[in-house]
């Protein structure tokens, strides 16, 4: 933070899990100094949320101006993009610090696919489409995923001038129609859904969708955003297999001594979940277990990118026997 206080920015880009380590930051300090402090703290947030004209202001310039200062106190803008951001960790930072609004893109469309204009702020949405892009959503009926829907939804398919035609030498994948959807459309597989507003909303990848037990399918990327915005979680790899009830949970716990007790990990599953409820989410959505890993996961152990997006494959190899354990349990 020494640095930033120093550059003093006035827009600041990060991946969701710089904006959760900042939230979860400023909370720990929040709760240390405790009593009359936190509660003026609170209290001038629920203000903020509120709208409450003529108090907001104040709220900014009396309770929230030692946050403000952490980053420079220039600070004018914030945009998340890379992955999802929970809702409570974006409207929380927009509330404490500054606007933070989210964009999509990819490496093949060489940038922006959508980007939030602050003029429709709203909590979730990735934004409208940048000039350059056109945005379709193509039916998934077997999750239930259709543009009849009430909010039309489908997975997110791409053209424009700056979408890749294909890959360098990869002849096998030009010709994919999984892939290429022909008329010039790239398939991103990613769900998406238009909102009222004409804004777009990130569901979740199709390859994350997992059909529990019930027949019901379950969205892995959007509980983890969720779930990850509880102050005991570092990272989170939400897991499930076919035949399971609900979902469980590897995390890498933000004080990674919590990791060598079962019992600890009961007490970080209940924290989740009543992040979870709070949340709406469904009882199949709901953790049945969580396992702590004492290993931080890394770039370097390959557990996370170097954009820290959690590598699933390789996590759910890395603890297989826990994972069973588990399963062997709930059954």
């Amino acid at each position: 933070m020494g640095d930033i206080r120093a550059f003093r920015p006035t827009i600041m880009v990060g991946v969701p899990a710089v904006w959760e380590t900042i939230r979860k930051g400023i909370m720990s300090k929040v709760n240390q100094t405790g009593g009359i402090r936190k509660s003026v703290f609170m209290g001038g947030m629920s203000i903020k949320k509120a709208g409450v004209p003529g108090l907001s202001q104040a709220v900014d310039a009396i309770v929230l101006s030692q946050v403000k200062a952490q980053t420079g106190g220039r600070l004018r803008l914030a945009l998340s993009g890379g992955a999802a951001l929970s809702r409570e960790t974006q409207e929380f930072l927009s509330l404490a610090l500054v606007t933070v609004l989210q964009g999509y893109g990819m490496t093949e469309s060489c940038g922006m696919c959508a980007i939030l204009p602050p003029e429709y702020m709203s909590y979730g949405p990735v934004g409208v489409p940048v000039p350059s892009i056109e945005i379709k959503l193509l039916d998934h009926p077997e999750a239930g995923y259709l543009s009849t829907n009430e909010l039309p939804q489908g997975e997110i398919l791409i053209r424009g001038p700056s979408v890749t035609k294909g890959y360098f030498k990869r002849d096998d994948l030009n010709s994919d129609k999984e892939i290429f959807a022909g008329d010039g459309w790239f398939r991103t597989g990613d769900v998406g859904q238009w909102n009222k507003d004409g804004t777009l909303s990130i569901i979740d990848r199709i390859k994350n969708l997992v059909k529990l037990q019930g027949g019901e399918y379950i969205a892995l990327e959007r509980l983890e955003s969720t779930y990850k915005s509880c102050s005991l979680v570092a990272n989170i790899c939400v897991h499930a297999v076919p035949d399971a009830k609900q979902p469980m949970a590897l995390i890498y716990p933000t004080n990674p001594t919590c990791a060598t007790t079962s019992s600890r990990g009961r007490g970080c599953a209940k924290e989740c979940n009543a992040v979870g409820k709070k949340a709406g989410f469904k009882p199949l959505e709901i953790l049945e277990a969580v396992v702590l890993t004492p290993e931080e996961w890394t770039p370097e152990n390959e557990l996370v990118t170097a954009a820290q997006k959690i590598q699933r494959k390789k996590i759910a190899q890395r603890y297989e026997k826990e994972i069973k354990e588990v399963y062997k349990e709930a059954n």
